[in-house]
């Protein structure tokens, strides 16, 4: 894009300065000078120094002269000086433990910053953004001016602000009225450390006024993604195409422009985008005007005009230039369209704020509109109507089970809901990526229609758009109206895995509720993102299952989020969400998904209608504002008619750590139900080199009195509250009556009776709660023994949920592994994928775990023989129904993992037609499986060749999951040296992938100690490229490390810990030190049991 008169050229300085400001001139940064100033100046070559100050440097005549005594004497009292200070510091020692060094910042020309809080004053507060925006693609050069209308809540005489990376040159300050005046600034000040722009005025502004600060910069294009970046993509005729976009984080506007950049400051904004002819502009809203303002070196510049947003913060504003062609998707049927408001739209169609912008470009009528221009560059913006050129190919897209339009009419009329407006869907991208559109515009549109009819909210904007980035560092960024994604998102179905291809529909659903849940209500203070981030990713499951009905998408939410959580959960050491959670906002996952099963629960306790109303009413009453948590358990409070406080129920759940685990026991016919904070059985081995189990007491692990956990990670920095018993909704089901009643706990144990007939009780109906089950031993073999005689008595959740609960509670030591044995022999009836995939997951720890136990052989045969009935049913060809192509590749790989023989065979035949006899492709469904099975048979063709797959695929952002396929497969092999060549490589890889080949490696029988040696001999290696104390420091040693299971490997990690020192990186690696502990603690007591229930049970159920 070359330059316009906006920056050079055609207009002077003065006229553009009156063009600009409606006659008020930007005063220069660094404040008023006067003439004799501007003299000094002269004097001085134009170079000023410290601020304001001209004045230069006297120089002195003549030469000081020093007797060697006097310097003697001023060495020897200054000496004095530093020794007498430091006995002081040393001795001295502070009065008050909360005394801190009085925090003195300094601005950018060493001036005191006055300013001394991290959060701006509260004195000033914008009440319109107008922010005028001219990128140069050419010198990557950006000039800028942002108006803000400012709103004075109390008398002050200075503004602070954001500001990062930009360029001030001109600042004003305007009275309001049509005879405003500038006021006079006698101090502009910057502190990069927190971003801050302080500007002192000579006046005080006066309490409940109007005022208006404009603000002109210049910076440079990010050739990162963040902030306002420029990015490149190929176009169809292989030539180099540059655009420019913002990708604002949390706290991420003043990168772009000069803002009141915190999440609880929201204000409507005005976005102007310079632009050519070639290009397009795109913002939150619709386009309003589109002025012609000349030309330059023969090249027509344009400007967009925006239509006014509705209030929202600074980091969810956004805008793109680029030469991108477009696909467009209008409302379903059950919709009208709405209609974008042309330029010429006044009266009352508009509010009163968007006609007085009317009238102030009236000034200037447009010379041609949006339409016309692209029409007049050959862009298709025309609706798409059921018709495709031969070369286009449209995905399948998100309607529901049967792939039929969803009825929205009748969700309508059921829920009462009077919308009768949706916008419309655009997706802009290089002309070769657009036929992927359909899979993203027929999903979102899907999705948020959904959602507006479910919720009763009207969307608020005409459109939602799409734009693809070659470079975005995230999958999905979603701001009100225009929502980013990365270019690598836009794959082909019929190349990626049925997970891959749900999981994409997820993020996609994920983001038209953060449409809601983000744009129209946004949280308050950064850290409330915890609440916000978990009701997006429930509601994306929820709203997305009703449309995709055949998908097991209950079952992936449990097996993903829920189970997860508890799993992680379980791990001493984690802290409550809101203690847990850091005020930055970059919290782990599993404070998310802990959340996620937080309201799910709370789904369950006050019902569907009044959850859907509770979260309408949440966005009315906050309609364009800023919320806490708080507010929302409120008004679920009151939707419950005060029969349930929701509100102290959801606050002990995100206030106290850890979760509730139910006793259960049935005795006849009188069922008791108590609760008490998870724990697992005290760790003994770690500290006991000869400790076996054996003093292992059975008796207590299906009582009421679980012994305690001697945590072996660092107690939490926050001081241990009294525990309070959780207050939540308990749901059950018998083997009489499959309908879920439910009781709720609160602070005293429940007693009930049942028929005389109930065999069992399966608490936790449908897994909606976050809490652990142990039952007695005769309620254990009732639901046993229902498994193995009619599984499909249990729905596909229950299953999962038992399987879930068993397989934790032994491993925590709480239950006799027998019983988890006893309970996976009904998987050969197994026919969903969510229940499967659970077990074969926990098996797969166990050979991890147990890859060095006595019992391992044995146990390998044992679940090979299960493993082969459910391959003979799931077979090798990638086809069936969408729950058996998710089944299958778990079930192959298990078989292959625990290496069968046949499946093995099997793989590497399929991968060897493939290579030499031109065989069909691989699926990629079964890419993973047949790559280790090829691996693990051992010949080191199929080694080479999947390398040299990951190699080319390498050049290629399109590719992750098979890329990871293959590390995964390539670090599995058996042989020593091809896995030595492959830590040779690692250090050049990314994090993700390092972990991903350390993980794999680590999980051999030959290469464990390998992967130990390895991380010894390149500690220093890791440590510089990584960074001392990181995250993804943290993340490597615990891949390797997590499944050690002696004593020796916890003591091992235990001296990493200690070298590795302080640093965000500490609690993942004080959490998997735990893990270790427990995985010690769980072999010693086990592994013996288990080798003999293998023994007596093996070949009675061959």
């Amino acid at each position: 894009m070359l330059c316009c008169g906006f920056c050079c050229g055609n207009m002077s300085k003065r006229d553009y300065k009156v063009a600009t400001t409606d006659g008020i001139e930007l005063e220069p940064l660094g404040g008023e000078k006067c003439d004799k100033d501007k003299d000094k100046e002269k004097q001085t070559n134009g170079v000023t120094f410290g601020g304001e100050s001209s004045g230069g440097r006297q120089t002195r005549t003549g030469v000081a002269v020093c007797s060697q005594r006097r310097a003697l004497l001023v060495a020897g009292i200054v000496l004095g000086s530093l020794l007498l200070t430091a006995i002081i510091i040393a001795y001295a020692g502070p009065q008050n433990e909360n005394n801190t060094q009085p925090f003195n910042p300094i601005a950018t020309n060493g001036e005191p910053f006055p300013w001394l809080e991290k959060t701006l004053p509260t004195s000033a507060r914008p009440m319109r953004y107008m922010v005028t925006i001219h990128p140069n693609l050419t010198t990557l050069d950006v000039k800028g001016q942002v108006t803000i209308d400012l709103f004075i809540e109390k008398e002050t005489n200075f503004i602070v602000l954001h500001i990062q990376d930009l360029n001030v040159t001109e600042k004003a300050l305007v009275t309001p009225g049509p005879k405003g005046y500038a006021l006079k600034i006698v101090k502009v000040l910057e502190f990069p450390p927190r971003q801050q722009l302080y500007i002192e005025l000579k006046e005080k502004l006066k309490k409940k006024s109007n005022y208006t600060l404009n603000l002109r910069w210049y910076s440079k294009l990010n050739p990162e993604p963040e902030g306002f970046y420029v990015d490149q993509y190929e176009n169809f005729n292989g030539r180099e195409r540059l655009l420019a976009a913002t990708v604002f984080r949390p706290n991420g506007a003043r990168r772009a422009f000069p803002c009141f950049d915190e999440p609880h400051v929201r204000a409507p904004f005005r976005i102007s985008v310079f632009r050519d002819r070639f290009h397009i502009g795109l913002s939150n809203s619709i386009v309003h005007t589109t002025e012609d303002v000349g030309f330059y070196m023969g090249t027509g510049l344009l400007r967009d005009d925006f239509i006014e947003t509705p209030p929202l913060p600074a980091d969810a504003v956004a805008w793109v230039v680029s030469d991108f062609q477009r696909e467009s998707l209008q409302p379903s049927a059950a919709y009208i369209p709405t209609t974008a408001a042309p330029a010429t739209a006044t009266g009352n169609k508009k509010p009163t704020q968007l006609n007085n912008y009317t009238q102030l470009k009236n000034k200037n009528p447009p010379v041609r509109n949006i339409t016309a221009l692209t029409h007049s560059l050959n862009v298709n913006l025309t609706p798409l109507h059921n018709t495709s050129s031969p070369s286009t190919t449209i995905l399948p897209s998100i309607i529901n089970g049967n792939g039929k339009p969803s009825n929205l009419t009748s969700l309508s009329q059921s829920t009462g809901s009077s919308i009768k407006r949706a916008p419309s869907y655009t997706f802009y991208a290089p002309r070769d990526l657009l036929p992927r559109s359909s899979f993203i515009l027929h999903t979102s549109r899907d999705v948020l229609e959904y959602l507006q009819t479910w919720l009763d909210i009207s969307y608020p904007l005409t459109k939602v758009d799409f734009v693809a980035l070659p470079s975005l560092d995230r999958n999905l960024i979603s701001s009100l109206g225009l929502v980013t994604l990365k270019t690598s998102f836009l794959t082909d179905p019929m190349s990626i895995t049925s997970e891959q291809y749900q999981f994409s529909a997820l993020r996609i659903a994920e983001a038209m509720v953060r449409q809601f849940f983000g744009g129209i209500t946004s949280r308050k203070v950064l850290k409330d993102v915890w609440l916000w981030e978990g009701l997006i990713q429930y509601l994306g499951i929820h709203a997305l299952a009703p449309l995709q009905s055949s998908w097991p998408l209950r079952e992936m939410y449990l097996l993903k989020m829920a189970t997860a959580a508890l799993d992680i959960d379980a791990i001493q050491g984690w802290d409550s969400i809101m203690n847990g959670t850091r005020h930055d906002g970059k919290n782990e996952e599993f404070f998310v998904q802990k959340t996620a099963a937080i309201f799910s629960m709370l789904h369950t306790a006050i019902g569907e209608d009044r959850f859907r109303g509770c979260l309408g009413s949440f966005l009315k009453l906050n309609r364009f504002k800023t919320a806490e948590p708080t507010d929302l358990w409120t008004i679920c409070t009151k939707k419950a008619n005060g029969s349930k406080n929701i509100k102290d129920m959801m606050t002990l759940w995100t206030h106290q750590p850890g979760f509730p685990l139910l006793t259960v026991n049935k005795m006849g016919n009188s069922i008791s139900i108590s609760q008490r904070p998870f724990r697992p059985a005290e760790f003994l081995a770690i500290h006991d080199d000869s400790y076996d189990g054996n003093n292992y007491n059975r008796s207590t692990v299906n009582a009421t009195d679980v012994p305690s956990t001697v945590a072996p990670t660092p107690a939490s920095k926050h001081k241990s509250a009294p525990h309070h018993k959780w207050i939540f909704p308990v749901t059950y089901v018998t083997d009489i009556n499959n309908v879920s009643e439910t009781l709720w706990m609160q602070n005293v144990d429940v007693t009930f009776n049942v028929p005389e007939n109930v065999k069992w009780i399966k608490v936790n109906a449908i897994q909606n709660g976050y809490y652990r089950v142990i039952y007695n031993d005769d309620n254990w073999a009732g639901l046993i023994e229902e498994l193995a005689t009619n599984p499909k008595r249990f729905t596909s959740e229950d299953r999962l949920g038992l399987l879930s609960d068993a397989f934790t509670l032994c491993h925590a030591n709480l239950l006799p592994c027998e019983i988890t044995m006893n309970m996976i022999q009904y998987l050969p009836s197994e026919t969903n994928y969510g229940p499967m995939a659970l077990a074969l997951r926990h098996l797969e720890k166990w050979r991890r775990i147990l890859k060095y136990s006595e019992c391992f052989l044995m146990l390998s045969e044992f679940i090979k023989m299960k493993i082969s009935t459910v391959m003979e049913k799931v077979g090798w060809t990638d086809e069936g129904d969408v729950a058996k192509r998710l089944m299958r590749p778990e079930v192959l790989l298990a078989s292959v993992l625990w290496e069968d023989i046949d499946s093995i065979t099997k793989a590497k035949n399929m991968l060897n037609q493939f290579l030499y006899y031109n065989g069909s492709a691989i699926a990629p469904n079964l890419r993973e499986v047949v790559y280790t099975g090829s691996i693990l048979s051992g010949e080191y063709i199929y080694w080479q060749h999947c390398w040299e797959r990951f190699v080319n695929l390498q050049r290629t952002s399109e590719t992750f999951v098979e890329r990871m396929q293959l590390l995964r497969a390539l670090g599995r092999t058996k042989d020593a040296w091809l896995q030595n060549r492959l830590l040779s490589h690692v250090t050049m890889l990314p994090t993700e992938e390092v972990v991903q080949v350390l993980k794999a490696i680590a999980g051999t029988p030959t290469g464990g100690a390998m992967a130990c040696r390895f991380l010894q001999a390149k500690w220093f290696e890791l440590e510089k490229r990584l960074g001392p104390g990181t995250l993804s420091f943290a993340k490597v040693i615990s891949a390797i490390t997590q499944y050690g299971a002696t004593k020796f490997d916890y003591d091992e990690l235990k001296s990493l810990v200690h070298r590795f020192g302080r640093g965000q990186g500490m609690s993942v690696l004080n959490m998997t030190l735990s893990s270790v502990a427990s995985n010690v603690e769980w072999v010693a007591r086990s592994q013996t049991s288990l080798y003999k229930w293998v023994e007596s049970n093996l070949h009675s159920h061959r």
